[in-house]
C-alpha cells in the first residue's frame, strides 16, 4: 500500500500527464482521489489507454465514465449561457474570467476541465443593474457577508468589478495595475456556452492566470495545467512577444516565472528560454529556496503572501500589505469569521493561521541554518 502525500501526488500527476505513470500509482486508490479533488481527474483518466482504465477502474471508489464528465460539463454550461443571455439582453458587457472562457477555448473537450462556479467581470458602473439582473431575473440568491457572491442551488455566481480582488485587499493595487479596463481593452467578440460573449486575449489572460494562480499559493495542479494549454496556444500563435509585454506592463513577472517555469519543467510546455530569463526575478536565499521546493511539487504555507510581498517597491508598501492582510477590512473580518460572533471568531481563526506560520517558518530557519 502506498502511502500518498500531495508532493508525492503531483509528481506523479505530473508524469501521468506525460503518459509516465507507474503501474503501483495507477491501481492507487489514494491517487484518484487526490486527483478528483483537484480537478485533474478527468484529464488523467482520459489519458490513459482502455486496457489501463480497465486497471484503474477497481480502485475508484465510485465508477466514472466520460458520460459522467460530460453530464457535469452540460450543466455548467447550461448555468453560463442563462447567465451571458441574460446579461447581453440587460446590454452589460461581461467577461467570463475562468470557467467556460478555460474549459471551452483551451481544452480540447470542454468536459476535461471540471468548474463549479461562474465569475464574471463588467465595469463598476453597472454594479447596481448587474445585481438587479442576477437577483430579479436569474433568480440566484445573495450570500450572507459576500455582497457579490450568488447562489443558486450548488452553483455560485462571482460578480467582479476587479480582476484581481483589489476591492477585498487594496494593497493588491501596488502589486499590479492590472485592471478591468486592460481586460476590456483587450477582449474581442466570441461565443461561450453557445451565446455572444467577450473573450480576453493571451495578453492579458496568461498573466492573470499566473497572478491567480499565486495568488492561491499555486494549490491546485488544474490551475498550472491550464496555464501550460495556454502557453501551448501562444507559442503555436507565435504571440510570446505581445504577452512578454503584458506580463511586464502588469509588473506580474514574478509569478509568470514561477508558474511557467514549473508547467515547462514538468508537464513539458513549449515555452522559450528567453522568456523566462526576461521573467526571472532576483531572489535572495530564502525565496531561491522556495523556489527550488516549489519545483519540487511541495505546496508551501503562505507562498502567495510571501512572494506578493516581494513584489511591492517599497518597505512602506509592504507593511502595509501585511497590516490589511493580517487585519483586513470590516467586510473581510465577518467572511473570515463565517458568522457568530465576528471579532472572536476572526480573531480565533487569526491566531491559529499565525501558529501554524509561525512553525512553517521556523522550521523553514532550521533549515537554512543547517545547510
Amino acid at each position: 500500500m502506498i502511502k500518498l502525500n500531495t508532493k508525492l501526488y503531483r509528481q506523479q500527476a505530473c508524469l501521468a500527464i506525460n503518459k509516465q505513470l507507474s503501474d503501483q500509482y495507477l491501481t492507487s486508490t489514494d491517487f484518484w482521489t487526490y486527483a478528483q479533488a483537484d480537478a485533474m481527474f478527468p484529464i488523467l483518466w482520459t489519458s490513459l489507454t482502455e486496457a489501463d482504465q480497465a486497471r484503474a477502474l477497481p480502485s475508484l471508489q465510485l465508477p466514472i465514465s466520460g458520460k459522467v464528465f460530460a453530464a457535469d460539463a452540460l450543466r455548467m454550461k447550461n448555468a453560463t449561457a442563462r447567465v451571458l443571455r441574460a446579461f447581453n439582453d440587460a446590454k452589460i458587457p461581461v467577461i467570463c474570467m475562468r470557467g467556460v472562457a478555460v474549459s471551452e477555448k483551451l481544452y480540447p473537450h470542454a468536459y476535461l476541465r471540471p468548474h463549479t462556479d461562474i465569475d464574471l467581470l463588467f465595469e463598476e458602473k453597472h454594479t447596481l443593474m448587474a445585481k438587479q439582473v442576477v437577483g430579479n431575473i436569474l433568480h440566484y440568491n445573495p450570500l450572507k457577508a459576500y455582497p457579490m457572491l450568488f447562489k443558486q442551488g450548488d452553483i455560485p455566481l462571482d460578480l467582479h468589478i476587479e480582476p484581481i480582488g483589489a476591492e477585498r485587499i487594496k494593497a493588491w493595487k501596488d502589486i499590479t495595475p492590472l485592471s478591468t479596463k486592460d481586460f476590456f481593452m483587450y477582449a474581442q467578440e466570441s461565443t461561450l456556452a453557445g451565446e455572444k460573449a467577450l473573450l480576453v486575449g493571451p495578453r492579458v489572460m496568461l498573466p492573470y492566470l499566473c497572478f491567480h494562480a499565486l495568488k492561491h499559493s499555486f494549490e491546485r495542479l488544474i490551475w498550472l495545467y491550464d496555464i501550460h494549454l495556454l502557453a501551448q496556444q501562444v507559442n503555436d500563435l507565435k504571440q510570446w512577444d505581445a504577452v512578454l509585454e503584458g506580463m511586464k506592463e502588469y509588473k506580474l513577472e514574478r509569478p509568470c516565472f514561477y508558474a511557467l517555469s514549473y508547467v515547462k519543467e514538468h508537464m513539458g510546455a513549449n515555452i522559450p528560454d528567453e522568456i523566462l530569463v526576461a521573467t526571472k526575478p532576483n531572489m535572495g536565499l530564502v525565496e531561491r529556496r522556495l523556489f527550488a521546493r516549489f519545483m519540487k511539487h511541495e505546496i508551501i504555507p503562505y507562498m502567495a503572501e510571501r512572494l506578493f510581498s516581494r513584489m511591492l517597491p517599497s518597505w512602506s508598501q509592504r507593511l502595509e500589505f501585511w497590516r490589511e492582510t493580517i487585519y483586513p477590512s470590516l467586510e473581510v473580518r465577518e467572511q473570515i469569521a463565517g458568522g457568530g460572533c465576528v471579532k472572536c471568531n476572526f480573531i480565533r481563526t487569526r491566531l491559529k493561521q499565525i501558529g501554524r506560520a509561525m512553525l512553517a517558518f521556523g522550521k523553514e530557519i532550521f533549515l537554512i541554518a543547517r545547510t
